[in-house]
């Protein structure tokens, strides 16, 4: 008997959905890669539930051969996604363009070099003085002047902690620099949504080769006795404890 199917609404609803919510490949090398990623790993799915079936419908294998012949399948697809390469690139070009963009946001405003700080040292008197000197900040977070004042001195004079002076900065370059933050929220995003990508594969290729991932580290099939000393994943009864093998 054939193991549960995959089908392939269920690869694409399972395996990186929110991909539809992406830019699209070609956007920049980056979102190729991760799109390419997501494709990857879909045709993985398919590649193993196609040859779980050919293994099922062979009629010259036992149905215990059947069940060796998935768990070989699915250690071997399993170990491919251990160190998938189609992930890996896609993290490194990711990664890549995140930390491009990073070293575009790095100029803040800076103050006057050549005269006094007078101006300087007023704002960051009236920012001290307010009921709280950080909502002030943040409500004049697009103010270069008042960006300036803060950032090129110690945050307590401006009635600041450090905790707060690091949200200022941090405001600040997003609100500086609109366009690269949002690319890289989204890129990050479409990061996450990959990582979790992959683990919904390992998920998907378990239960169409019958296997499951132990407390030990190691994928054995579902019809295998748990190592000697492991406990049950799930208690036999309600209210019962999980016992060791």
């Amino acid at each position: 008997m054939p193991s549960h199917r995959l089908t392939e609404n269920e690869i694409l609803m399972r395996v990186v959905a929110k991909r539809l919510n992406w830019l699209e490949a070609g956007t920049t090398i980056a979102w190729s890669r991760l799109h390419e990623a997501v494709d990857a790993l879909h045709g993985l799915c398919r590649a193993v539930d196609n040859n779980c079936l050919q293994t099922e419908q062979n009629i010259d294998l036992s149905p215990d051969g059947v069940a060796r012949r998935r768990t070989e399948l699915g250690r071997q697809a399993l170990t491919e996604l251990a160190s998938f390469k189609a992930f890996k690139t896609a993290e490194k070009a990711t990664l890549n363009d995140i930390e491009f963009l990073e070293k575009k946001m790095v100029d803040l405003p800076q103050p006057p070099s050549s005269v006094a700080d007078v101006p300087g040292k007023e704002i960051r008197n009236h920012i001290r003085q307010q009921k709280s000197p950080i909502d002030f900040v943040i409500k004049h977070i697009s103010n270069p002047r008042v960006l300036a004042a803060v950032l090129s001195e110690e945050s307590f004079l401006s009635g600041l902690s450090d905790v707060e002076l690091s949200v200022v900065r941090e405001r600040a370059r997003t609100a500086l620099h609109p366009v690269q933050a949002d690319m890289q929220a989204k890129l990050t995003k479409a990061l996450n949504e990959l990582r979790e990508g992959v683990e919904a594969t390992q998920r998907l290729l378990l239960e169409r080769t019958e296997m499951r991932a132990d407390d030990d580290g190691q994928f054995r099939s579902v019809h295998e006795p748990l190592p000697r000393g492991r406990l049950t994943a799930v208690p036999r009864a309600s209210g019962e404890q999980p016992t060791a093998s």
